[in-house]
């Protein structure tokens, strides 16, 4: 996992826009404006709030403020959602690429 002083260097996602999986794209956003997330779901009426939890999870555990995260989700399972916030965040805060 990144370090406590992470920062959102780049854009960058993880996952696929198909059944059963979740598109995750993440990006730097500007000084002091907070965790912005645009949430997209098929099944949003259900999980909206529970996908939302997960994904402010993943991001507090790396100690991160001020990035855009857009979620298209098509019915992924919760730990699907969760690796992908995460891999779509250890690729925006490499250095050097």
């Amino acid at each position: 996992m990144a370090s406590r002083s992470a920062r959102i260097l780049r854009k960058a996602e993880a996952g696929l826009d198909e059944r059963g999986d979740v598109l995750v794209g993440i990006s730097p956003a500007e000084e002091n404006s907070g965790v912005q997330i645009d949430l997209e779901s098929t099944l949003m009426s259900m999980f909206g709030d529970q996908i939302r939890s997960s994904v402010l999870g993943v991001v507090e555990g790396y100690g991160l403020r001020d990035l855009k995260l857009t979620i298209r989700d098509q019915g992924a399972l919760d730990y699907a959602i969760r690796a992908r916030v995460q891999t779509a965040i250890e690729r925006a805060v490499r250095e050097g690429e």
